[in-house]
């Protein structure tokens, strides 16, 4: 979560504390009013000497608080206000300080205002629909970017949602199938959704109800069934389906059946993947590249990571590289290298 965010978050804290107290204040304001009325009333009356009306409504004010700075009037009237005052003042203090306390001083409404208030300060983020394996694994992800991210899930017994909320991040626990829950979680001004329930009719119900919320919003749609997943996507205009089932099969069947795979995608059709290689062959990167079709190197391990190389770097015997190349073509790259 950004500075900024965090900023206003506390601002806007603060204005929701003022607003709780903005009845009793008011109660305040109109006793201290109508009270320095009626004693100046029945002081003026009665022949007594009277004070300027700001030394009245004071005296009253601090008498509220039970502080009292003017002298005990003489009239009846007036010295029962000054006895009923400090009642007032005990019971609107007391008003007040349960509005405010339960608020700030209970878990669960301290936690339900805190999200309210953080997701109505976020702009242009991305709201992720079911924090189950998926959907957890997506929000660690974004916040690991530094892109603003806020979580829905429908129970919050048996999910990740412990865990989210331990990164710092809002969640709403509620069906996001319902139109207030999207909009307190400002779908309207987010950049993407991503509905990672596993309902496949839910995750579609919400990302239809993002998009007529949001026609620019971005959907990331999952969906069980393969079969459905490829066709809702082009047909509804979402922005991208995909069946987990369908990314995670190509790279556990290459985990099989080879060594040091880490990650396999699709690319116009061909299945590409991401694997570790040790040199046997040494020379420059443009040197191993040209031994063998469809292979890139990425770059290689070295104690801090990841170093990138360029064509010119030259590869010891005994490093390990991470190429991307075609699948099919791994086992002889793996030869060339």
């Amino acid at each position: 979560m950004t500075a900024k965010i965090l900023r206003r978050a506390r601002l806007a804290v603060v204005g929701h504390v003022l607003g709780r107290l903005g009845r009793p204040l008011a109660w305040v304001v109109a006793y201290t009013i109508v009270a320095t009325i009626v004693t100046r009333f029945e002081m003026r009356r009665a022949g007594a000497n009277l004070p300027d009306v700001q030394q009245t409504a004071y005296g009253l004010f601090t008498q509220l608080f039970m502080e009292p700075t003017e002298p005990f009037p003489p009239t009846p009237v007036a010295r029962l206000l000054f006895w009923i005052t400090p009642l007032v003042g005990a019971f609107l203090i007391a008003q007040g300080l349960l509005k405010v306390g339960a608020s700030l001083f209970d878990l669960g409404a301290r936690r339900e205002m805190w999200v309210r208030i953080v997701s109505d300060q976020m702009r242009d983020h991305v709201v992720v629909c079911g924090l189950g394996h998926v959907g957890y694994r997506v929000v660690e992800e974004l916040h690991a970017l530094g892109v603003p991210v806020l979580g829905i899930e429908r129970h919050d017994v048996d999910s990740f949602v412990a865990a989210v909320r331990d990164m710092g991040i809002p969640v709403h626990v509620g069906d996001a199938r319902r139109d207030e829950l999207l909009l307190s979680v400002g779908v309207q001004r987010a950049r993407a959704v991503v509905c990672a329930t596993n309902d496949d009719m839910a995750n579609l119900e919400i990302a239809l109800d993002a998009k007529r919320m949001n026609p620019q919003i971005r959907v990331v749609l999952r969906m069980f069934d393969q079969r459905v997943a490829a066709k809702v996507g082009g047909a509804l205009e979402l922005d991208e389906s995909f069946s987990t089932s369908a990314l995670a099969a190509p790279l556990i069947a290459l985990q099989a059946t080879q060594e040091g795979v880490l990650s396999a995608y699709r690319l116009g059709g061909a299945l590409r993947v991401t694997a570790e290689l040790t040199v046997t062959k040494p020379g420059t990167v443009s040197e191993l590249e040209a031994r063998s079709e469809g292979f890139r190197v990425v770059g290689r391990h070295v104690e801090t990571g990841l170093q990138t190389l360029r064509s010119g770097d030259k590869v010891r015997e005994g490093e390990v590289l991470v190429v991307d190349a075609e699948a099919e073509r791994l086992g002889a790259v793996r030869g060339a290298v």
